[in-house]
C-alpha cells in the first residue's frame, strides 16, 4: 500500500500538478470569461441600441416640435394684423337682409382679405394656400382660390388645442413628393373676441429634413399615422415607396421598458424599433434599426470564443501569459489615467480594443472622465453667465472688451459697443413687482440672441443696463444693429401674470477709430454719455458718440419720449 502511494506521489509531480492546475486555471476561466464576455457584450449592445433609439426619437421629437412652433409663430404674427382683424369684423356684420351698401362693404372686406392673403403668401412662399374661416367654418377668403378641403373647416372652434392652435387630422397632397398639412390659429379682435381662423397649408418637406438629420447612419426615422400608415421617412431619398405603406407591425412605445424584439418592417428587413406618440398631432414617430447591424458583433464574438478555446487547448501556457498581459497592460494604463485625473487632467481618454470586463471598465472610465469634463465646462459657463438673463456677466463682458482692444491694437480691427438701458425699469418693478422686472430682463436677453450675430457678445453690465460688443462693426453698422434692438424691444409685448408688459430701451453707441487713443474706459465713457443724452432727449432712442459734434449725433427714426 505504501509502495502504491509512493508511485502515485511520483506520478503527481509538481510539474504535472502545475500542468493540471494550469489546464484548469486556463481552460475553465477561459470558458467562463468567454461566456460572461458574450453575455455582457450582448447586454451592452442591447442597452446601447435602446439608448440610441431613444436618443433618435428625442432628437426627432424636438425637431418636429420646433418645426410646428416656427409655423405657428409665423401664423400668430399674421393673425394679429389690423387689416385682417378689421376686415373680418366688417365681413361678419352683414345679415340676410343686408342693404346694397352693406353688400358692397362686405364684398370690399372679402376683396381686402384676399389681397392680404396674397401679400402674405408673397412674403412667405412656403404657404401653399392661405384661408380665413368664419366661426361656422365657412371660407371667407383664400389665396390661391382652390376647391380642395383643408380638414379643418367643420367644427374647428371645439377642436382648438390649449395653446390656441389647430392641426388638420387629414394630410393633403398625398400625390406630391411630401405631404401638406393645414395649420390654424384664431383671429382675435382687440376686445379678445375670436372672430375666425387663419389657416395655412404648409408642405412637410422641411420636416423630412428634420427626420434625416435626427437619424444616424444605421437607423430610419418614420412619421406615421396612428393607423400605421407611413407619412414621411428619413430614407425617402433611398426608398421612395415608403410613403403610403404601413409599418407591418405594432410599434412599442418608448415609455414601456421592454427588451428589444425584432420585427419585419415594410421592406421585409428584421428591425428593432421604438416609437413616440406626438401629443399635438395624430401622428407617431417611429425609429427602426436593422437587427443584424446591432447584434452582428455578438455573433462574431461567439465564433471568436470558439476559436479561442481551441487555441487555448493547444497553447495554454502562451495564452495564459498573453491573457495576463492583456489584463495587466490595460490596468497599468487605467492606473496612470486615474492618477492623471486625480491631478486635475480631464483630457485623458483611453483607447481599447478589449471586449471583456476591462474593456467595459475602460469605457465606463472614459464616460466618467467625459462627465467630469462636461461638469467642469458647465461650472465654467455658470461662472461667466448671468443666471437671470442667460447673458454673460459683468466680469466676462469686461474681460472680452479688454481682449477686443488687444486685437484692435494688433490688427487695427474696428469694433463698436452698445450701452443699453431699459427705460423706466423702476416703474415696472414698482407697478408689477420684481418678478415682472425679472421677466422683462429675460426678454431683453431673448431679443439680443435673436438680433445679434454669432460673433457679437452681449452681457449684463448691472441692474437693467447691458453692454454689447459688435465685432468688425463700424459706426454705421452699429447704429443699424442698435436700431433693430430698439425697434424689436418697442414692439415686444410680454405677457406676465395675465398682464401685458411693454418697455423701451435707450442705446448709446461708441466705435473705435484708427488714430484715436481709445481705452476700454474711454470707449465706455463715450457710449455712456450717448446713453445719458438719449435718456435726456426722451428715451427710446439711439445716439452715437460720433466724430462730429454732439448735435449731429444720430437719433434714428421711430423713437418717442416715454
Amino acid at each position: 500500500m505504501a509502495k502504491r502511494l509512493r508511485k502515485a506521489a511520483k506520478f503527481f509531480t509538481i510539474r504535472k500538478r502545475i500542468l493540471i492546475v494550469a489546464i484548469f486555471a486556463t481552460l475553465v476561466p477561459s470558458l467562463l470569461l468567454g461566456w460572461i464576455s458574450y453575455y455582457q457584450t450582448h447586454e451592452v449592445l442591447h442597452a446601447k441600441a435602446a439608448q440610441e433609439l431613444a436618443s433618435g426619437l428625442e432628437r426627432a421629437r424636438r425637431g418636429v416640435d420646433a418645426w410646428l412652433e416656427e409655423k405657428f409663430d409665423g401664423l400668430r404674427v399674421f393673425s394679429g394684423s389690423f387689416v385682417l382683424v378689421e376686415n373680418l369684423d366688417r365681413y361678419r356684420r352683414w345679415s340676410t337682409a343686408e342693404t346694397a351698401g352693406q353688400k358692397r362693404d362686405r364684398l370690399e372686406a372679402e376683396q381686402q382679405l384676399s389681397e392680404f392673403l396674397q401679400l402674405v403668401q408673397n412674403q412667405v412662399p412656403e404657404y401653399h394656400r392661405l384661408l380665413v374661416l368664419e366661426m361656422s367654418g365657412e371660407t371667407v377668403a383664400q389665396f390661391p382660390p382652390l376647391q380642395t378641403p383643408t380638414g379643418i373647416e367643420s367644427g374647428w372652434v371645439d377642436r382648438l388645442e390649449p395653446d390656441r392652435t389647430l392641426i388638420s387630422e387629414l394630410l393633403a397632397g398625398k400625390a406630391s413628393p411630401t405631404p401638406v398639412v393645414s395649420l390654424g390659429v384664431p383671429i382675435v379682435s382687440a376686445a379678445a373676441e375670436v372672430l375666425g381662423l387663419l389657416v395655412a397649408e404648409v408642405p412637410m418637406a422641411r420636416l423630412n429634413t428634420v427626420l434625416e438629420s435626427s437619424a444616424d447612419l444605421e437607423s430610419e426615422l418614420l412619421l406615421v399615422r396612428n393607423s400605421g400608415e407611413i407619412v414621411l421617412s428619413s430614407l425617402s431619398w433611398k426608398h421612395q415607396q415608403a410613403v403610403g405603406l404601413t409599418l407591418g407591425y405594432q410599434p412599442e412605445d418608448s415609455a414601456v421598458r421592454k427588451r428589444l424584439a425584432s420585427h419585419g418592417n415594410y421592406r421585409g428587413v428584421d428591425v428593432i424599433s421604438r416609437s413616440f406618440s406626438l401629443p399635438q398631432v395624430p401622428w407617431r414617430l417611429v425609429v427602426e434599426q436593422p437587427y443584424q447591424s446591432v447584434f452582428a458583433e455578438v455573433d462574431r464574438l461567439h465564433d471568436l470564443a470558439l476559436l479561442l478555446i481551441l487555441i487555448l487547448l493547444a497553447g495554454f501556457g502562451l495564452l495564459a501569459y498573453l491573457v495576463s498581459q492583456s489584463i495587466l497592460l490595460p490596468l497599468a494604463k487605467l492606473n496612470r489615467a486615474a492618477a492623471a485625473v486625480a491631478k486635475g487632467d480631464l483630457d485623458v481618454h483611453l483607447e481599447t480594443d478589449n471586449r471583456d470586463e476591462l474593456g467595459f471598465t475602460i469605457t465606463i472610465f472614459n464616460d466618467m472622465v467625459r462627465r467630469l469634463r462636461v461638469g467642469r465646462e458647465k461650472l465654467e459657463k455658470i461662472s461667466i453667465t448671468d443666471s437671470l438673463t442667460g447673458l454673460y456677466n459683468r466680469k466676462h463682458i469686461m474681460d472680452t472688451l479688454s481682449l477686443q482692444f488687444s486685437r484692435h491694437r494688433r490688427n487695427s480691427t474696428l469694433f463698436s459697443i452698445l450701452m443699453i438701458d431699459v427705460d423706466h425699469f423702476k416703474q415696472i418693478n414698482d407697478r408689477l413687482g420684481h418678478p415682472a422686472g425679472d421677466a422683462a430682463l429675460q426678454q431683453i436677453g431673448f431679443i439680443f440672441r435673436s438680433v445679434l450675430r454669432n460673433i457679437d457678445v452681449a452681457g449684463r453690465y448691472g441692474g437693467e443696463e447691458f453692454l454689447v460688443i459688435l465685432e468688425q462693426a463700424g459706426e454705421q453698422q452699429a447704429l443699424e444693429t442698435a436700431e433693430r434692438i430698439r425697434s424689436v424691444a418697442e414692439q415686444t409685448e410680454l405677457l406676465f401674470a395675465g398682464r401685458i408688459i411693454r418697455f423701451t430701451v435707450s442705446i448709446g453707441v461708441a466705435s473705435v477709430r484708427d488714430g484715436w487713443e481709445d481705452t476700454p474706459a474711454t470707449l465706455m465713457q463715450r457710449a455712456d454719455q450717448s446713453l445719458y443724452l438719449a435718456k435726456q432727449r426722451g428715451r427710446n432712442q439711439v445716439l452715437s458718440a460720433g466724430i462730429n459734434q454732439i448735435d449731429k449725433m444720430l437719433a434714428l427714426p421711430g423713437g418717442r419720449s416715454d
